[in-house]
């Protein structure tokens, strides 16, 4: 036979080693394990408030609802002023002083010198009662506990803000935070 006469036949199917190629892959890959679950629970802090009306009351008697109660601790009152007091320690219009309360370095003038002083009021006096109750809880003297909160309050503080800091003469200053 010449090369012109042969014929080539075609195949009806895969050939073998194909399909036992794809076998082999198929069958050697797994799907991977995909571990969903957290170490720790997940914790969501969730404030709601609830107001419960009553309606179709007999006796004609209208009640008014009641009204939220409002966390009213001086945890609370200070967390809630935190913004104002920082923005003035931004603004050096007050720092830290030596007894762990906040004071007035510059006050402006008009409503906003007003807010001023009435929020570093507000401040000093929530502040006292914190140190009183750790006194009390700790029975130290208030004094000691003013020096300690002094202390932890210049540490917090930031770069360049205002602290009050003993002289050589002994007498306090407000001078920025170095570094």
């Amino acid at each position: 036979m010449t090369k012109d006469k042969i014929m080539t036949v075609p195949r009806k199917g895969f050939p073998a080693g194909i399909l036992f190629v794809l076998a082999v892959t198929f069958v050697g890959c797994a799907a991977p394990t995909v571990n969903l679950a957290t170490s720790e629970p997940i914790k969501v802090d969730i404030n709601m408030r609830l107001d419960v009306y009553q309606y179709g009351q007999t006796g004609g008697a209208k009640t008014a609802p009641a009204k939220p109660t409002v966390d009213q601790s001086p945890e609370a009152r200070r967390r809630n002023r935190m913004a104002d007091i920082q923005q003035f320690k931004n603004e050096r219009l007050v720092g830290e002083s030596h007894a762990g309360l906040v004071i007035i370095s510059s006050k402006p003038d008009g409503e906003r010198g007003e807010y001023v002083r009435t929020t570093v009021e507000a401040e000093n006096a929530d502040r006292m009662d914190v140190m009183k109750a750790l006194a009390d809880s700790q029975k130290t003297s208030l004094p000691e506990i003013q020096a300690k909160q002094a202390e932890i309050w210049a540490q917090r503080s930031f770069k360049d803000e205002l602290i009050e800091v003993l002289q050589p003469d002994g007498t306090w200053k407000l001078m920025p935070k170095e570094g």
